[in-house]
């Protein structure tokens, strides 16, 4: 008994012994599974529910696991999913396609036929009159029609087959697959992910994500298989000699890690295998590895946001770019009140995203980098406050939030320097005024002078300024009244600037010195008075005496005897001579 007694507990400490760590199957219940220590799924086996492994602990698959739709494996920070097997979904929402454009070619290969026979290509979508569809295996070419399939007669040896396409249409053309009848009529069919291809992408009707894989902590993909995920990595993530099918795009976050290398993916759901976020690093071995092919490129880097944020608050300012994004758009926008601009705004969602796409490897392996310049201005004057407030980026910042500092004037008034303590009110006193300019670039201004509330009688002060430079100008101040007064002088800022205003010269002004002035008084106006009234006096004594000279001669003149001698008059009637 007792030796029965010490083989079984020995069987029970092997067992203890020897059993994993944590629960070693996935559940299948739908319910949620956390993983605090290290354990191994190697089984074949169905996920449905949710699975997170937390800091510390480490979930190796190496066994075969359907996951049911709706499910997800998150791996937290500061643990590790290690993949060696295959993950894939325990149903696909839809048939797989693949869509071909000009100069596609498929390459069918039914290995071990050697035959005469039919291949049959079986279309998946419906033929439009606009669209022209030449379809070539060996010499035959067929112009495809609107037909469900198309058929050729040709002999199999064994050897992958070119199917190539030809042509133009605006609307998708999608194989469903391709089919071999050899001579007795047995058939041999290859679904659209079952062949190479060259500028072919794998498409479902869908296009939907099965189940979600969340990485915050590290991903290791080695040999492993993963079919209909959305992969998201935010933390790092190395993917080598594996595949991924209906599990792109690759979301790498702004703090994730991506290295993938003799790898393939296909049957992305966008246009991109790998969309790279912000900041987020990758390392993608364009040597080894093959992607979806077509348009579809192999990754993108996507920014979340492409805001500028200025120094010049709520002033009317233009911002004219170049070049920007995946298409190199131009266009003109204008700053918001808060002097922020958001470059990709966009009412269409497409284009809005082509605007924050800074770089792109092709499906060629070819990189390519948005070649923008950006030209924000602030808008001035036509003579004053005129000058080259602007600022060219080149190249365009390719950061989510960037910040850009115009150069801009500040204008000071020094000092306002009355020539005189006194002064006689209406009558102009002469002051110089000083200004200058502490800011990084010229400015032309006006200066406005006051007498307490209301503008003072001054001359025009007009200045042109250099940054760092120092002027004195000279006016002449007309008080209008008696009494002690002050001069108050600030540079004429233009009211369209609003609050940035007070970052281009001083709101308070600078004050002079008190003057004293007075009326002016009898004593000291009497010079002038009698100067007058000399004059005055002179010139009515001139036309008096002229008057009255002119009476005499007239008078003398009229007493003159202008008679004539008789005699002399008759002798002229007579006309004798005596």
């Amino acid at each position: 008994m007792r030796r029965t007694t010490i083989i079984v507990a020995f069987f029970m400490i092997s067992t203890i012994l020897f059993m994993p760590t944590g629960l070693s199957q996935p559940q299948t219940d739908g319910t949620t599974q956390v993983i605090t220590s290290s354990e191994s799924w190697d089984t074949n086996s169905e996920l449905n529910g949710d699975v997170t492994v937390t800091e510390g602990a480490t979930l190796t698959i190496s066994g075969q696991i359907s996951i049911a739709t709706g499910s997800s494996i998150l791996i937290d920070s500061g643990a590790n999913l290690v993949l060696t097997g295959e993950l894939s979904a325990l149903e696909m929402s839809s048939g797989v396609f693949m869509e071909v454009y000009d100069t596609t070619v498929l390459q069918p290969n039914f290995t071990g036929l050697v035959d005469s026979g039919t291949l049959r290509i079986n279309m998946a979508k419906d033929y439009f009159s606009t669209m022209d569809v030449n379809v070539t295996v060996g010499d035959n070419t067929v112009a495809w029609t609107g037909e469900e399939y198309i058929d050729y007669s040709i002999d199999f040896n064994d050897l992958a087959i070119n199917v190539s396409f030809q042509g133009f249409w605006q609307f998708p053309v999608w194989i469903d697959s391709i089919q071999a009848f050899d001579s007795n009529g047995v058939i041999y069919n290859l679904d659209a992910d079952e062949w190479q291809h060259n500028n072919g992408v794998l498409k479902t009707e869908e296009g939907e994500a099965s189940y979600s894989i969340i990485v915050k902590g590290n991903f290791d993909s080695n040999s492993g298989s993963i079919e209909g995920a959305d992969l998201s990595c935010s933390g790092v993530c190395t993917i080598d000699n594996s595949t991924l099918s209906w599990s792109s795009p690759v979301n790498v976050a702004d703090s994730g890690t991506l290295s993938i290398m003799t790898s393939v993916i296909n049957g992305s759901r966008t246009y991109e295998d790998i969309i790279v976020h912000d900041t987020a690093i990758i390392n993608y071995d364009t040597t080894t590895m093959i992607g979806t092919g077509g348009p579809t490129d192999s990754w993108i880097r996507l920014l979340s946001q492409r805001v500028i944020s200025t120094n010049l608050k709520d002033a009317p300012a233009s911002v004219h770019f170049e070049g920007l994004g995946y298409l190199g758009s131009s266009g003109d926008l204008t700053l918001d009140e808060n002097g922020n601009v958001e470059l990709s705004q966009h009412n269409n969602p497409e284009l809005n995203k082509y605007l924050r796409m800074t770089e792109w490897l092709d499906s060629s392996g070819d990189m390519n980098q948005e070649e923008a310049v950006i030209l924000i201005t602030l808008s001035g004057g036509n003579s004053a406050w005129s000058g080259n407030y602007s600022i060219t980026l080149d190249p365009a910042p390719t950061t989510p939030l960037f910040t850009a500092t115009i150069p801009l004037p500040y204008v000071v008034i020094d000092s306002v320097a009355p020539e005189d303590n006194k002064g006689t009110a209406n009558k102009g006193i002469g002051v110089m005024v000083t200004a200058s300019n502490t800011g990084d670039v010229e400015v032309s201004t006006n200066i406005q002078c006051f007498e307490g509330d209301e503008l003072a009688d001054v001359t025009t002060l007009y200045v042109t300024l250099a940054p760092g430079e120092s002027k004195d100008i000279p006016t002449t101040w007309y008080a209008n009244s008696s009494g002690a007064k002050s001069l108050n002088c600030k540079p004429l800022i233009l009211p369209k600037f609003n609050t940035l205003a007070e970052d281009l010269g001083q709101i308070v002004g600078t004050e002079s010195e008190l003057v004293s002035f007075k009326d002016a008084e009898d004593s000291e106006d009497m010079p002038i008075i009698l100067y007058g009234a000399i004059v005055i006096v002179i010139v009515i004594a001139t036309i008096i005496f002229s008057r009255i000279s002119a009476m005499k001669l007239t008078e003398t003149e009229e007493e003159k005897d202008y008679s004539i001698d008789e005699d002399d008059d008759e002798d002229e009637d007579t006309g004798v001579i005596e």
